[in-house]
């Protein structure tokens, strides 16, 4: 009954206005509204530029950050302290991170993203199921993931349909095309990649197992911008996954040009002290390059979100860590 409640009241004052500091600004005349963004589970058309945007995506919020909007609600996927805390977003943020609209870290708390009375609702990173999309809908226009694979969407695409969504298509343009000429510059510096295997590995359970990320997905995606190539076993075992699993017995399946391994400094440490890991030719040549996720400079991290924000940071973070290992 409550969030019943709650649901009628946003579809009631969605329309008022912004009234925090944290909304988008106005859209300039002449801009396209209303607009239309085709999703998984329609087309969405938002009717006057957003004000207040409720993001329940992973880093839909970013796109945001990127072209100047701070959303009024965002999720906080890993409950960890990091919410808000990312080296790339802190000066976005301003020090005012959006509301919390998430419960246990992944799960969508619907009265929450109501009382915020959102003008409009991204779920573009995400798996949003249709009947979750459904209620979302009640409170404010929603544009959810693409359709495919879900948490898979290029980061290109994501800006794009974000940019369209908020009627700032060309800013969007923009902050790709500067992207695009970073990975370009890099590619041009380290010509020697070209053609490397090398493989992204959560190792967060090493030495007990690992788990490599397949070249579908945006971290595979990513080495491939830098000029490697993926695993062709690796995306055997992964099929149409993000990625597979791999048991310490079959750490050969690691043993690649290059290895860049998510990690912190527990699972780090008993690294470190496995034979078998370290007999790897990979290991033994050091060409193993350790991205923290959620401690240090937390590059793992950026390279994981892999947005349009993150990536600047995620391109410096592997340019430095590279001329460290020379």
């Amino acid at each position: 009954m409550r969030i019943r409640a709650l649901l009628v009241a946003a579809l009631v004052l969605a329309g008022c206005g912004a009234d925090d500091p944290a909304s988008a600004p106005p859209a300039k005349p002449g801009s396209a509204f209303p607009a239309k963004v085709a999703h998984a589970h329609g087309t969405t058309t938002i009717p006057a530029a957003p004000e207040r945007i409720v993001v329940v995506g992973y880093t839909d919020h970013e796109v945001l950050l990127a072209l100047g909007i701070k959303p009024v609600g965002a999720m906080d996927w890993f409950g960890a302290g990091t919410y808000g805390k990312w080296p790339w977003e802190r000066v976005a943020w301003g020090g005012k991170p959006a509301e919390i609209v998430s419960s246990k870290s992944y799960e969508i708390d619907f009265e929450k993203v109501a009382s915020l009375r959102p003008d409009l609702i991204l779920g573009v990173y995400a798996d949003l199921k249709r009947p979750d999309y459904d209620k979302l809908s009640q409170i404010a226009p929603t544009v959810a993931q693409a359709k495919g694979d879900p948490y898979t969407t290029p980061w290109r695409d994501m800006t794009r349909s974000i940019a369209a969504a908020v009627g700032r298509e060309a800013d969007g343009e923009k902050l790709i095309r500067s992207v695009d000429e970073r990975f370009a510059d890099f590619r041009a510096e380290h010509p020697e990649l070209a053609g490397q295997e090398a493989l992204i590995v959560d190792a967060g359970t090493a030495p007990k197992s690992y788990y490599p990320f397949a070249s579908a997905d945006p971290r595979g995606r990513f080495l491939s911008e830098l000029g490697y190539k993926g695993s062709a076993e690796i995306d055997e075992l992964a099929g149409n996954g993000f990625g597979t699993e791999v048991a310490k017995e079959r750490v050969d399946l690691l043993d690649v040009d290059r290895l860049f391994l998510l990690i912190d400094p527990p699972a780090q440490k008993r690294l470190d002290a496995d034979a078998l890991f370290n007999r790897l030719e990979v290991a033994r040549k050091g060409d193993v390059t350790p991205l923290p996720y959620t401690s240090s400079d937390q590059l793992g991290a950026a390279v994981a979100f892999s947005s349009v924000l993150s990536l600047p940071y995620a391109l410096d973070g592997i340019e430095a860590a590279l001329a460290e290992e020379t």
